[in-house]
């Protein structure tokens, strides 16, 4: 089953239009037509059903059909992930976490990150993408913030859980499903000293994902594993 993305600006009360890559690859990859029945999500919880209408180079008219809003998934997990060296196991870790449901993404710089640039346009990319082919309809917001510092004062409001190699606390699922919880994945090197003191204060719990040590990227999808919404 393929769907496609339109913005909430681009969806009307009868009709939706879908333009630009996503126009393209229905129209000349897979070859979407007049009268073909297509599915369209707007990344906000919106579910769109109908046929395709009239097509251009890189529009398409959707007539819609059926609508139909889907509530956010809860509990609401953001996935605070210090950034990775490596580009493609960034990439990966952010690709699953949108399969895995998370809510938002929050890239950041610790003390042990290896300097370096994101391309935040492709990280979004990906997210949109592994949001379509999941089947969701929630599009995870991407931030990138420059320390953990700056994680812990946005999402103060969170109950805060970091995953460190050296807690001897396994974590539990939490038992309010309706919370909001931010996940601390580090960087290769792991939190430093005082990053895990800060988390601390700031009301976080260190607990341990398994007596074996994962690469980031790993521990990233393994925490979200535990914390999985529908």
């Amino acid at each position: 089953m393929n769907i496609f993305y339109a913005p909430p600006g681009q969806i009307h009360e009868d009709t939706l239009e879908i333009t630009g890559r996503e126009a393209h690859h229905a129209s000349r990859v897979l070859r979407y037509s007049e009268g073909d029945a297509i599915t369209v999500v707007d990344g906000e919880g919106g579910w769109f059903e109908g046929e395709v209408g009239n097509v251009y180079e890189d529009i398409l008219l959707v007539k819609i059909s059926k609508r139909e809003k889907r509530e956010r998934p809860l509990p609401r997990r953001i996935l605070g992930l210090a950034i990775i060296k490596k580009r493609d196991r960034l990439e990966f870790a952010v690709e699953k976490a949108v399969e895995l449901g998370a809510s938002e993404i929050a890239l950041f710089r610790s003390e042990h990150t290896v300097k370096g640039s994101v391309n935040i346009d492709r990280i979004e990319s990906i997210a949109l993408s592994a949001m379509k082919q999941s089947l969701r309809c929630w599009l995870p917001e991407i931030r990138q913030l420059d320390s953990l510092d700056a994680v812990l004062q946005h999402y103060a409001d969170c109950d805060i859980l970091a995953a460190h190699e050296k807690s001897g606390v396994e974590s539990d699922i939490p038992g309010d499903s309706s919370g909001s919880y931010l996940l601390l994945v580090g960087p290769e090197g792991g939190f430093a000293d005082g990053e895990i003191k800060n988390i601390e204060s700031s009301g976080g719990r260190i607990v341990s994902l398994g007596k074996y040590r994962l690469r980031a990227e790993t521990a990233a999808i393994v925490f979200l594993g535990k914390f999985i919404a529908g």
